[in-house]
């Protein structure tokens, strides 16, 4: 199960709360397992899982969830579905399989008018008919929101949005283990990318490596931020036109999905021998690296981790290095809580500041790139989860500035 439940219901009794409703695509897949591709592809359609403080759980969704849901298990057997999907069946055919499951699926789901509808007649359901409600506000714009809480009138009605940030900043085992998996995958894509890089191949030619690596291994690709050269310098779109040569430093910024989970994976390689001011800026960044993993336990704060990457590798080499943060959690969306970074509420990412501890069960990246226009650019990013007495690497690849030509 992917849900934390006794978290979850934790924060509820000490939030006061009667049920906790996730709306957003991440949430729902969250509380319920539904992570079909239509959740996170139509920005305009409604769903939900609903939790009580007591009792079973709930989904209500779209009618043409039946086909996922006929192969795909969940953690609900209490489903309610709005909309129309038309399919015929054959009066004649035995049905097996998913076929059958469809058919089971739609006969046992409680039809219901609307999402709105079917929220009401979940909560109503689950012995909810009144009380303080959390509902997770991230799905909606302010003309549906007005409406939810227009049919939800007869409930106090609280934004739930951080609350499932934070009851979702500790990982279940069920997750950590997804996440090691779709580490390992979008590795494999930098890998493949990195073993086609040779003269002559162009930026565009590595992502195609990478991302139908990453499609074959049954994954989705995500951002492919790899350039070579001085280019490597920043973050640009693969280039069609720029061709590798010897000595271009590599520098790759990966990421994608598999089962809903994100990874963002970092390494940096080179075709023969880099330039000079480059391997030392490699050394004091990997030095930056060491420096954050021996802070990395349970009780620490983040802060902590950004000042100790930050110093190390000013004094391993470059006295000017800036950073605004040195890592983040990951998860069901590729950023999520805790920043590693002082609190600083205007932050580019800040998920409200603060200075939160490390605890167990967080999963975060840790990364120290370095961009300098005219030179070129450097990453290292490694992803693990904080344990009891200290941490575990989820991600595998060498960090060393390995050249593609030995």
């Amino acid at each position: 199960m992917l849900l934390n439940i006794t978290r979850a219901r934790k924060f509820m009794d000490e939030h006061g709360l009667d049920a906790l409703v996730a709306a957003s695509p991440e949430n729902v897949t969250y509380v319920s397992g539904f992570a079909n591709w239509t959740l996170y592809t139509f920005q305009d359609l409604v769903m939900f899982a609903v939790l009580p403080r007591e009792g079973d759980l709930r989904l209500v969704a779209a009618i043409d969830a039946a086909d996922y849901l006929a192969q795909v298990p969940v953690a609900t057997t209490h489903t309610y579905f709005y909309g129309t999907f038309h399919t015929e069946r054959d009066p004649d055919a035995v049905l097996t399989g998913a076929e059958q499951g469809i058919a089971d699926v739609r006969a046992n789901a409680i039809p219901v008018a609307s999402a709105f509808d079917g929220l009401k007649r979940a909560l109503a359901d689950a012995g909810v008919n009144s009380g303080r409600i959390g509902v997770d506000e991230r799905r909606f714009n302010v003309t549906r929101w007005n409406q939810l809480t227009e049919q939800l009138s007869r409930y106090d009605v609280s934004l739930a949005g951080d609350l499932f940030r934070s009851i979702r900043l500790i990982k279940t085992e069920e997750e950590i283990e997804r996440l090691r998996t779709v580490v390992s995958i979008v590795e494999s894509g930098m890998q493949a990318a990195f073993e086609a890089a040779a003269p002559g191949v162009s930026e565009w030619d590595l992502e195609s490596v990478f991302r139908s690596t990453i499609a074959a291994t049954g994954g989705t690709p995500g951002h492919f931020e790899t350039s070579a050269g001085t280019r490597s310098s920043g973050c640009f779109p693969s280039s069609k036109d720029y061709q590798l040569k010897m000595g271009d430093v590599v520098r790759s910024d990966a990421g994608g999905r598999n089962l809903a989970y994100w990874a963002d994976s970092g390494r940096t390689r080179v075709l023969g021998q880099a330039p000079d001011r480059l391997v030392a800026a490699f050394t004091a960044l990997s030095a930056g690296i060491d420096a954050i993993l021996a802070e990395v336990k349970p009780g620490v704060p983040v802060s902590t981790l950004f000042t100790a990457g930050v110093e190390a590798v000013r004094g391993g080499g470059i006295p000017g290095y800036k950073r605004h943060h040195v890592g983040h959690g990951i998860g069901l969306e590729m950023y999520e809580a805790p920043i590693l970074a002082p609190a600083d509420p205007n932050a580019i990412h800040s998920f409200g500041g603060g200075d939160p501890l490390l605890e167990p069960g967080m999963v975060v990246n840790v990364e120290l790139p370095y961009y300098e226009l005219g030179l070129g650019g450097l990453q290292i990013e490694e992803t693990l989860v904080i344990r009891d007495d200290g941490y575990d690497l989820l991600s595998a690849a060498p960090r060393q500035l390995l050249s593609l030509q030995d």
